[in-house]
């Protein structure tokens, strides 16, 4: 039986649709991330799992008991679990070892407990050395190690986190993915995680919940979720990828307004219109035709250091990216012939 386990749940609010009949399952010990765009339903879902919101319809169970259901939800403050905000929420006027065993001290553990488990926690977040420092001496990176432990130490049944790189720099927030990783793998939480940034999922996730629109697109590892996406908002969300459409000429050629594409596997219905993806670096862009080729012309391009980003238009007008060597150099406006892999070529529906 899955540890949390979400059921047909909906919400609505008035005639707004903000969650739309989701069933998720997650195993205990899991890290689950909740991805996707802003609006798509994934803060929502973590407030109706912590019991800051009561759902229209379904039920979300921990351990097969059902916490909330319309017109019945368990308090937060007696669901078990821990919640991580963007904003840390540290008490400016306590110390780090304070602000660690404040839910301890609302527990009445006894003070050699406290001392015990905070201590524990300090060294494992790599902070005992500044228990006795403030909030506003830490930099952002420390406050939010600050938070996590201060969440773990109480044991939670579930450790929810919202954003919680949000507010750090890129450098900060990279170091800190893999912070989080280090930690889930030291003390196994089930653990549902929302962010937008597909590489804090990536890092950080045992399973991937892509969400758009207030449904589920796609449920499956950062592996699997990235090599073979279901559909073109899946595709293009997680990783970037150019979605191209036609007619299918048979099962595995498709008409795309510039040229035939041929494909590796039967993917395609005779006459219907049928859709894949390759991602930006999968793109072969040649000087002469090939095979399974098709001409474009460079609309531009950008050195970002490890690799060149061209954008490509086909002779019907479709757009393209494409991700290659540094070292290729391509004239303004110069004509070339871009290859697809067929190996590379994945269904998708749009």
């Amino acid at each position: 039986m899955s540890h949390l386990l979400l059921e047909r749940v909906s919400k609505h609010y008035g005639s707004t649709t903000v969650l739309d009949s989701i069933d998720l399952a997650v195993e205990r010990g899991a890290l689950v991330c909740l991805l996707g765009p802003s609006g798509c339903g994934k803060t929502t879902t973590l407030r109706l799992i912590a019991g800051f919101v009561e759902p229209s319809t379904g039920t979300i169970s921990v351990g097969g008991n059902i916490l909330s259901r319309p017109g019945n939800v368990l308090a937060p403050e007696r669901r078990g679990m821990s919640m991580i905000f963007q904003s840390y929420a540290l008490w400016p006027h306590m110390t780090i070892f304070e602000n660690v065993a404040f839910g301890l001290t609302l527990r009445k553990f006894d003070k050699a407990q406290i001392s015990a488990a905070v201590g524990r926690m300090l060294s494992a977040v790599k902070l005992d050395h500044l228990a006795e420092r403030y909030p506003g001496e830490l930099s952002g990176g420390q406050q939010q190690r600050v938070a996590l432990a201060r969440a773990l130490v109480v044991d939670p049944e579930i450790l929810l986190l919202d954003e919680p790189l949000s507010n750090l720099d890129a450098a900060l927030r990279e170091e800190m993915r893999f912070e989080v990783r280090r930690l889930h793998d030291e003390f196994r939480y089930t653990t549902v995680y929302v962010t937008h940034d597909q590489a804090e999922a990536m890092t950080a996730a045992d399973i991937i919940v892509v969400m758009n629109g207030g449904r589920i697109e796609q449920i499956g590892s950062p592996e699997d979720i990235y090599s073979r996406p279901r559909s073109g908002f899946v595709a293009n969300f997680l990783g970037g990828a150019n979605v191209l459409s036609g007619k299918a000429l048979d099962d595995i050629r498709l008409d795309i307004g510039a040229g035939v594409v041929r494909c590796a596997e039967p993917l395609f219905t005779k006459d219907q219109v049928g859709a894949f993806s390759i991602r930006f670096h999968e793109l072969d862009i040649r000087a002469e035709e090939g095979v399974n080729t098709v001409q474009a012309r460079v609309t531009r391009q950008t050195f970002l250091g490890a690799t060149r980003d061209l954008s490509l238009v086909l002779s019907d007008g479709t757009t393209l990216r494409a991700s290659t060597a540094p070292d290729l150099r391509i004239p303004e406006s110069g004509a070339v012939w871009v290859r697809f892999d067929p190996q590379r070529c994945r269904p998708v529906t749009l």
